[in-house]
C-alpha cells in the first residue's frame, strides 16, 4: 500500500492507495505528525509514500518519519514524470498542476485532457493525446477574489455567503460583488472551455479542487467531476519513481 500526502494552499489531504485504487482519504486544515502516525497504524502495510506541497512549508517531522517508515519520495527532488513536460520554466511549475494532468491521463490515456483545478487559485491545464504538456493558466480563486476586494478597497465588505447564486445585475453592494466574482468566474471558465473545445472537439474536461463541486454544476453536461485528481496523479508519480 502507498500513502499520498498533498499540501495545498488552504487544505491538506492524505490518501492511501492499494495499487491504483484509493482505499482511504482525509482532508485536514493542517496535517500533523500524529495524523500520519494514525494512518500508518490503521494501514500497517503501507510501504511507499510521497509528500507534495505547493509551498515551501514542508513538515520536516513528517518527512523524517516517512523516510524511516517507508520508501519515501519528496516531490522537491528530481523525479521522472510519465508525460512529456514542455513547460518552459519547470522549476516553477506547481507539482499539483503536474499531478492533475497526470491523473487525468491515467483516466483518459488516449484523449486530449483539460484539468480545471478550482481552489485557492483556478488553474487550467491542457495535455494532449500524445502526452505533451505545455502549460495553461492561473487566476485567483473565488475566495481570493472576495478577500482582495475587501483588503484593497476602503469600504467593500468581505462576503461570507460565498456561493449563493446571484443575478447578473447586483442591486446592492453585496449583490454586485457576488455577481462580479461568481458570474465573472463562471464566464471566465466558460470562455476557456469554448476556446479549447473549438480546437480539440473530443476534449475530456475534468474539474477538481475545493470549489469544483460548486463550479462544475454549471458545466455538468460537458465536464467530469474528479475531486481527488491530484491525489491520483501523485500516486502514479510515486509508482513511477519508488
Amino acid at each position: 500500500m502507498r500513502l499520498v500526502i498533498d499540501i495545498g494552499n488552504t487544505r491538506a489531504k492524505a490518501a492511501v492507495f492499494s495499487s491504483r485504487t484509493m482505499v482511504f482519504v482525509e482532508s485536514y486544515n493542517s496535517i500533523s505528525l500524529n495524523d500520519i502516525k494514525n494512518i500508518i497504524e490503521k494501514f500497517p502495510t503501507i510501504k511507499k509514500s510521497i509528500y507534495s506541497s505547493v509551498s515551501n512549508n514542508y513538515n520536516e517531522d513528517i518527512q523524517d518519519y516517512l523516510n524511516h517508515k517507508t520508501q519515501f519520495i519528496n516531490t522537491e527532488k528530481e523525479l521522472f514524470y510519465p508525460i512529456n513536460n514542455k513547460y518552459l520554466s519547470p522549476k516553477t511549475l506547481g507539482k499539483d498542476r503536474l499531478a492533475g494532468v497526470i491523473g487525468a491521463k491515467s483516466l483518459f490515456s488516449d484523449s486530449d485532457c483539460l484539468v480545471i483545478d478550482a481552489g485557492t487559485c483556478i488553474t487550467i491545464d491542457f495535455i494532449d493525446k500524445e502526452n505533451n504538456y505545455y502549460g495553461g493558466s492561473i487566476s485567483p480563486g473565488i475566495n481570493m477574489k472576495y478577500r482582495a476586494l475587501n483588503t484593497f478597497t476602503g469600504f467593500l465588505p468581505l462576503i461570507i455567503d460565498k456561493f449563493k447564486n446571484e443575478d447578473i445585475i447586483g442591486t446592492n453592494t453585496q449583490g454586485s460583488i457576488k455577481s462580479g466574482v461568481l458570474n465573472g468566474t463562471i464566464m471566465e471558465i466558460e470562455g476557456f472551455l469554448r476556446h479549447y473545445s473549438l480546437i480539440h472537439p473530443e476534449l475530456k474536461i475534468l474539474f477538481t479542487g475545493g470549489d469544483a463541486k460548486y463550479l462544475q454544476t454549471y458545466f455538468k453536461e460537458i465536464t467530469i467531476l474528479e475531486e481527488h485528481l491530484v491525489l491520483l496523479g501523485l500516486n502514479i508519480i510515486l509508482d513511477t519513481n519508488a
